[in-house]
């Protein structure tokens, strides 16, 4: 299983092969925690999504489609995790004293949770091709590859996703 494809990786672990698991785990291990300590700016926080993910993927491996994009999958369930974290977050805190406000009404925080709520509220063809460009730093026939389809698709997707987020954070 050494130069295991995803689709094939994919399949092995909801078919409960530990084996593959490990390949999963060493194979995306790192990418998905540089993309959590970008995101989260917390090495020990990334640290401990990484190990919950991957611990989400083992428990709930039979829902596990080896036909759709194991990394993109992946890396929504890593970003939906830094979602709901701030949503907690922004819960707790809103028990707590009162906020310093900027002249707009909102903070750094609350400004990064809206748009993370914006991003989680796209459809998910969206939502998936905006995860991809942003946040993984893959280009355009990048995602076209992964998702098997055309990059003026992917345009198109682009252009949808940023329309939408913007009037989304600017409502």
């Amino acid at each position: 299983m050494d130069k295991t494809t995803d689709q094939e990786l994919a399949a092995a672990v909801r078919d409960s092969d530990r084996n593959a698991f490990r390949l999963l785990y060493e194979k995306y291990y790192r990418p998905l925690y540089l993309f959590l300590c970008h995101r989260t700016r917390s090495g020990d926080l990334a640290q401990d999504f990484v190990q919950e993910l991957f611990t989400r993927i083992w428990t709930h491996r039979r829902n596990i489609d080896p036909s759709q994009s194991l990394k993109a999958y992946l890396y929504r369930i890593a970003n939906n995790l830094v979602i709901d974290h701030f949503r907690k977050r922004k819960s707790e805190m809103s028990y707590r004293a009162n906020l310093d406000m900027s002249p707009s009404g909102k903070n750094a925080i609350e400004t990064q949770i809206t748009v993370m709520t914006a991003i989680d509220h796209l459809p998910e063809k969206l939502k998936s091709v905006f995860t991809m460009s942003r946040f993984e730093g893959l280009t355009y026939q990048e995602i076209a590859e992964i998702c098997r389809i055309s990059i003026k698709t992917v345009e198109s997707r682009m252009s949808q996703a940023l329309k939408r987020l913007r009037r989304e954070v600017s409502a």
